[in-house]
């Protein structure tokens, strides 16, 4: 982005903009964007410096884009600079085919640049395939919406990929993101600067990042220039960094400059180092609130339901930690008061933050129905915002039988402003249900432990195939991966014809049979090492394949199908016939969100069952 270069130089009042663009004294800088993941740089972004004609004095691209603005000679200023930074990046690209260049367009002239074919045309001059080019935008200087959205369709047909720039800053308008669906969401500096010590800008750039995970676009951080800020990030889900922190920009002469960064494995090891610290550190913590938890529950399986107050209370004044506690029935009710130790600097008491009273429903609670529905015996929220206290908080929840031998959901609040992290990671472990001794151990060991819970969260415990979870981010990096290399995408939806009949006849110990050997016979017919295959849910999984169009799939399909007609499942002393019903859609050039690419093939899983099942339709 213009921004990035150094705008705090002195600039002479006299400049002839005019000179600038007819001879093109113009300087090419580019500045790396690392993917810590890859260990690698991904692409540069192409930065103007300008020269002035009389003092040969640098100039910012701020005050270029001024001064030609004020001439109306924005237009011809931004197409000389695209052309001196395409030209500049063509001999890193005879060398470097795999790399990208993010290319800056000013916002201001959309509606000129959108069917004057001036920007294909450079790059075809130049030999660049379009898909190594991210058009950047900056989404603030957007004035109209339309010319937008016409913009970023025309040149994503003809193979450009789409960056959204400056987002999370000024006047940022969240619909765009929606309109454009870019492939690429970079986030601005003054949400990066210092980071690691503004929770609620780890919030914003958390979500922002869940937002593009959803709509299958990459975020990446700018003005990263501090090893701490880019640690948060990684932390925090960016793809790639971009800053001072890795390379200020650089007049390129040799590739290797640019491409070479030996930061990358610093950084790296610098992330497993912290992660290992809080890893450690999250240990000791989750010992402590599953610690309280437990004992309070063998202070409780003691008493009546009458006497839960009193107990509750006994409890937190021993443990003020605890930031309230409460006891629901088996439905949801609460059947004590909501017991806390009150401290009236840090309650906030009003119409919306107060404690739950005695036969309060808690059903529709996150810290509730998952532990009702999943059949778990302990539970542990994501962090939010208590309505008993508006404080930032998780509840851990769990259930015990008293002296009545009656059921009962103990419900703990824990205050975590202060430790948001570390509550986080212990999140994820408890429900991993991970018990992890890290004394001593390498962080190659350590790595290996994240990787088993890893593989644990995005595994269906039945079939051993992947869960809905891992669909939901795996197949948007997929998505992404197949336009950015423009290869089709095809996705299958199966489901068990009558799979009903089989648990009726047959029972669920068979069906559970059923299914994992419905998975057997279709990982048989897939390419291992590049399709995969995961439970949707019940009876119904999803096939993807890759770099497969839609002959393939329909192929792919009816070899599963035959085969599933064709076997005979045994379980016990019974053989189970079955078959199955199958729609596919293959995504080619179209831009399309992991939902939507579902949905069609989900369609026409529809049709086939709807026409007599057993059959493809694509």
């Amino acid at each position: 982005m213009h921004t990035l270069m150094d705008c705090d130089l002195k600039i002479p009042e006299i400049i002839d903009i005019n000179d600038i663009i007819r001879n093109k004294k113009l300087t090419v800088y580019f500045q790396p964007v690392v993917s810590v993941s890859r260990k690698m740089v991904s692409g540069v972004e192409g930065l103007i410096r300008g020269m002035n004609t009389s003092t040969n004095q640098i100039i910012s691209p701020i005050t270029l884009f001024d001064v030609a603005q004020n001439a109306g000679l924005t237009l011809e200023l931004d197409r000389v600079c695209r052309e001196k930074v395409i030209e500049a990046f063509s001999y890193l690209y005879q060398q470097n085919n795999d790399k990208l260049l993010f290319l800056n367009i000013d916002a201001s002239i959309l509606d000129k640049v959108e069917g004057s074919n001036y920007l294909t045309n450079q790059v075809k001059t130049y030999e660049i395939n379009p898909r190594n080019i991210v058009i950047e935008i900056n989404e603030t200087k957007v004035q109209d919406n339309t010319a937008l959205k016409r913009f970023t369709d025309t040149y994503r047909k003809c193979g450009f990929m789409v960056a959204l720039d400056d987002v999370g800053t000024g006047f940022s308008n969240m619909d765009r993101i929606l309109l454009v669906k870019p492939d690429i969401i970079k986030i601005d500096i003054s949400l990066v600067r210092n980071i690691q010590n503004d929770y609620y800008k780890q919030g914003v750039f958390k979500s922002l990042v869940n937002m593009s995970n959803k709509i299958g676009a990459l975020v990446i951080a700018e003005g990263v220039e501090t090893e701490e800020e880019a640690i948060q990030i990684l932390r925090l889900g960016g793809h790639m960094i971009q800053g001072y922190y890795f390379s200020k920009p650089l007049e390129v002469y040799n590739e290797s400059d640019i491409f070479s960064n030996n930061k990358i494995e610093m950084i790296s090891k610098s992330f497993n180092q912290y992660m290992k610290k809080q890893i450690r550190e999250e240990r000791q913590k989750n010992k402590q609130l599953n610690l309280i938890v437990n004992n309070s529950i063998k202070e409780l399986v003691r008493e009546s339901c009458q006497e839960f107050d009193n107990k509750l209370l006994e409890i937190i004044w021993a443990n003020k930690i605890i930031e309230c506690a409460y006891i629901l029935d088996e439905c949801g009710v609460q059947l004590s008061n909501t017991m806390r130790f009150y401290d009236e600097n840090e309650i906030k008491e009003n119409l919306f933050f107060y404690s739950a009273r005695m036969g309060t429903d808690h059903s529709m609670e996150k810290y509730y129905y998952p532990l009702i529905f999943a059949k778990l015996n302990k539970y542990i929220t994501e962090p939010y915002v208590s309505l008993a206290t508006g404080n930032l908080c998780v509840t851990i929840s769990k259930i015990f039988t008293n002296i009545d031998c009656k059921k009962y959901i103990l419900c703990m609040d824990f205050n975590t402003s202060d430790d948001t992290y570390t509550l986080e990671l212990m999140n994820d472990l408890t429900k991993a249900d991970f018990i992890l001794n890290i004394k001593g151990k390498s962080i190659s060991e350590i790595n290996q432990m994240i990787n088993k819970m890893n593989e644990a969260i995005i595994t269906d415990s039945l079939t051993n195939t992947y869960n809905k979870r891992y669909i939901e981010e795996r197949l948007q990096v997929d998505i992404f991966n197949a336009s950015n290399q423009n290869q089709p995408i095809s996705a299958i939806m199966a489901d068990l014809d009558h799979f009903k009949k089989v648990n009726d006849t047959y029972g669920h110990l068979a069906g559970d049979h059923v299914l994992k050997e419905f998975v057997k016979i279709a990982k048989h017919n897939i390419r291992r090492s590049i399709d995969w295959i995961a439970r949707y849910g019940g009876e119904e999984f999803l096939i993807v394949l890759l770099n497969a169009d839609e002959s393939v799939a329909r192929k792919v399909a009816e070899g599963i199908r035959k085969a599933i007609e064709k076997a005979k499942i045994q379980y016990n002393k019974e053989h189970i016939n079955i078959t199955a019903s199958f729609g596919t859609y293959t995504l080619n050039s179209e831009k399309m969100t992991y939902e939507q690419l579902i949905d069609r093939a989900d369609k026409n899983l529809y049709l086939a069952k709807n026409s007599g099942r057993n059959k493809t339709i694509s």
